[in-house]
């Protein structure tokens, strides 16, 4: 059996896909792509060649079957698109794109060309995160009621000397924000139908927000209520509590809340809280429980995904139309945001426009 030919563009987030692939059985890290410094040090490192021009690449290397795509939003479309022309199957990073139109093109194309789309939330590969949706999904809390989530830190002061994470796109709500949104539609399976958002930028003055408060309404009922900053020192955020990206401190604290009529559950604690059915309400005692679930690397294990898709044994796990879907609910957001009112969310006739 031939090996898998695979190439990575960008070697920032991309540099750990490289590294990985490197370490899979039966995979060839062809070539990667990135025109600065740490691209070329990375390069050498991984002992393969570099080009500075990524449109090069995918012209020149012959015979690709995957390419995992890490280059800045603005360019996920176009690089998409001429993969898709090319018969190559794409792992794109998240956001699947920089706006709603730009998603579409790209599911059609990946559609009309045949090959397979995976965009990388990588957060759906996580074990702990699968647990929580088959939690959910079992009915042990009942019927969900609400969500209460909580992404909140300080990052570096090193992190903001790049320019444009300053300025509109670079702020918490694109960057992490759409982590957390596509985690609450993955593990509860609820339709977004509206956002309400004030965002403030008052912690560094600016363009960009640094603090934003959400409430979502649902088409079956349960609200969310999200509060993000990137400024504020806490342990109360998914990369400070999951544990699952050695970069981060780590707390033994909880990120999201999720309530339902029969039982609420705390997550990462994995702490259900729930009542005697013979002793239920306020004047007893909550009966607490726990569940243990078995730590993984969510981004290697969607690597290994998209490895066996590219062999022909696996469909992708997060669809072009699960990326645009959350797109979509962070569009909204940042539209509330904008606009100071309630944004309604349609799904379903934005997806009625990608073409059958």
């Amino acid at each position: 059996m031939k090996n898998i030919r695979i190439a990575v563009l960008g070697m920032n987030q991309g540099y750990k896909f490289a590294k990985d692939a490197l370490t899979i059985p039966g995979v060839e890290l062809v070539a990667v792509a990135g025109n600065n410094e740490q691209a070329e040090r990375r390069a050498q490192e991984l002992e393969v060649p570099l080009y500075k021009n990524y449109q090069e690449l995918i012209e020149e290397c012959q015979d690709l079957d995957g390419i995992i795509i890490t280059l800045p939003n603005g360019l996920h479309r176009e690089v998409v698109e001429l993969c898709a022309e090319k018969g190559i199957h794409v792992l794109v990073e998240k956001p699947i794109a920089a706006t709603v139109e730009d998603a579409e093109t790209m599911v059609n194309a990946a559609r009309k060309n045949q090959i397979k789309l995976l965009v990388g939330h990588h957060r759906r590969f996580s074990n702990k995160l699968i647990k929580l949706r088959e939690i959910i999904s079992s009915g042990a809390l009942g019927e969900l009621t609400g969500v209460n989530m909580l992404y909140m830190l300080a990052k570096d002061h090193s992190y903001f000397s790049e320019k444009w994470r300053l300025t509109q796109g670079g702020g918490p709500m694109l960057i992490n924000g759409i982590h957390d949104i596509d985690t609450l539609l993955f593990v509860t399976g609820l339709t977004i139908k509206s956002a309400y958002t004030v965002m403030q930028n008052k912690i560094r003055n600016n363009p960009v927000e640094d603090t934003a408060a959400i409430i979502l309404e649902t088409v079956e009922g349960p609200i969310i209520n999200y509060f993000l900053s990137d400024g504020t020192p806490s342990p109360w955020s998914y990369d400070s509590t999951a544990k699952e990206n050695p970069k981060f401190a780590q707390y033994e604290e909880n990120c999201y809340k999720i309530f339902g009529t029969k039982a609420s559950i705390a997550f990462p604690s994995f702490e259900i809280y729930t009542y005697d059915e013979n002793h239920f309400g306020w004047e007893h005692k909550l009966q607490k429980s726990k569940v243990e679930v078995v730590d993984n690397d969510p981004m290697m294990a969607e690597l290994l995904h998209f490895i066996n898709i590219l062999n022909g044994k696996a469909e992708p796990f997060v669809t072009g139309e699960d990326g645009l879907e959350t797109l979509k609910v962070i569009t909204a957001i940042k539209s509330s945001a904008e606009r100071k009112q309630k944004v309604e969310i349609n799904l379903y006739q934005q997806k009625k426009k990608i073409t059958q």
